[in-house]
């Protein structure tokens, strides 16, 4: 078993661009949701990434797999992240993550640090920044 993967769902590649610098950052591979792959979940730490679309829902990837796969999340260690448009969906802004965060969560999963929440439309230059000190967080814990 791995130590960290990072598992994402994108539908415009921003959440992808993401978990790229995520997984970087923790030396960690990449699976994106709509691959299909168990190995994904075969993790010490899963960091699951998605953006929220409309007024509140998961990426499609996600909205099609997380009932299937939630149970992968069982006695692991999850960290999740979120992109959103905190400008035009303000009451809605990352619910997506804050629903996978929940459903691992319901699943038997220790959540590690805060749920991250970016809005690389209207907050681009901060999400570098904000990664890092994200990261920094999962790996203290």
């Amino acid at each position: 078993m791995d130590k960290i993967h990072v598992v994402f769902g994108s539908t415009t590649g921003t959440t992808e661009s993401v978990a790229a610098k995520i997984a970087s950052a923790l030396g960690a591979a990449t699976f994106n949701i709509a691959a299909d792959d168990p190995a994904a979940f075969d993790a010490e730490l899963l960091v699951l990434g998605s953006s929220t679309w409309g007024i509140g829902d998961l990426q499609d990837d996600w909205a099609s797999r997380l009932d299937q796969v939630k149970g992968s999340f069982a006695g692991k260690k999850v960290a999740v992240f979120g992109l959103g448009d905190s400008v035009g969906f303000a009451d809605s802004f990352c619910v997506a993550a804050d629903t996978i965060a929940n459903a691992a969560k319901e699943a038997g999963a220790t959540l590690v640090g805060d749920v991250l929440k970016l809005d690389d439309t209207n907050e681009a230059a901060q999400t570098d920044a904000k990664v890092a000190a994200w990261v920094n967080a999962i790996k203290g814990a």
